[in-house]
């Protein structure tokens, strides 16, 4: 009996030491289960949001084509156009932090994530490449440096943008700032991923704050940059839609034209640029538009 107690006790101290051992490492894997899940929950959340705004604007519909035939849809087609315009900013929100979440499950292969009814789960990708470098954020893009040597695509401002709004970000009491801030530090060393969930957060908990118009501005940025170029291009588009009197406006609108060219969409590149083309409130994007328009018209 005694001989049984001491190994008993010396097998308790060996598990007692082999459990703190992986303390640390459970506590890094948690961490990031919790924060995927946490993220899976607002796409759902969104989802069931989407569905409901569906239902309300099929109902709409319903309604200003029976005004229409009695000639009073006016006041109703303003009701449906503001539904519909609610479901796009839910999509494009959603579009942002799903493209961002297998880069996140990815920084913990073998995780668990916690299931989320009605969101798919999302695979890891061991084998994607790691984020950009510091190099890309002061360069521009990393695969456009043929193009940029050749003139047909300016050097992008956000890194610029992004300067000002990290000092002005320093003493803002904006309840979203915090937030806010781990975006724009991501996205000054080239995570994009990672800057993307946090901008997404901003717009998805804080949507009537006046930083969620520079985070879809950035967030837009951040896939143009990770080669994400469909979603940059709807990201882009909902920020021109949702507000109109950007500032960011005239580079959005360029480089929402670059994001076509890279997907060889010369149609809406073209479409889109022209926008510039004529633009007085946009010289230097204006000029840029033209040299890309003369680029594309001789191909």
């Amino acid at each position: 009996m005694r001989i049984s107690s001491i190994l008993i006790g010396a097998c308790a101290m060996v598990a007692a030491a082999f459990l703190g051992g992986c303390a640390d490492e459970s506590g890094n894997i948690n961490q990031l289960n919790q924060n995927e899940f946490a993220l899976r929950g607002m796409i759902a959340s969104d989802r069931q949001e989407m569905d409901s705004l569906r239902a309300e604007l099929k109902r709409t519909q319903d309604q200003v084509a029976e005004l229409q035939h009695a000639n009073a849809g006016g006041e109703a087609g303003n009701a449906s156009a503001d539904v519909s315009a609610r479901v796009s900013r839910l999509e494009s929100e959603m579009n942002a932090v799903q493209a961002a979440m297998p880069a996140t499950a990815s920084a913990a292969p073998g995780a668990e994530t916690p299931p989320v009814p009605g969101v798919p789960p999302v695979a890891s990708a061991p084998g994607a490449p790691p984020p950009p470098s510091t190099a890309s954020v002061a360069g521009g893009p990393p695969g456009a440096s043929a193009a940029s040597a050749a003139g047909t695509e300016p050097a992008p401002t956000w890194p610029q943008d992004l300067d000002k709004e990290i000092a002005a970000s320093q003493d803002s009491k904006d309840p979203g700032a915090k937030v806010y801030r781990k975006g724009l530090d991501a996205m000054k060393t080239g995570n994009y991923p990672a800057a993307i969930i946090q901008f997404a957060k901003v717009q998805h908990n804080f949507p009537k704050s006046p930083l969620s118009e520079p985070a879809q501005y950035f967030t837009a940025n951040a896939f143009y940059e990770n080669s994400k170029y469909e979603q940059a291009v709807l990201q882009f588009n909902d920020l021109t839609m949702r507000f109109p009197s950007s500032r960011y406006l005239c580079e959005s609108l360029l480089r929402e034209g670059q994001s076509f060219v890279r997907l060889n969409d010369r149609i809406d590149a073209r479409l889109t640029l022209q926008k510039l083309a004529g633009n007085s409130n946009c010289a230097t994007e204006s000029v840029a538009a033209n040299n890309m328009l003369k680029d594309l018209g001789s191909d």
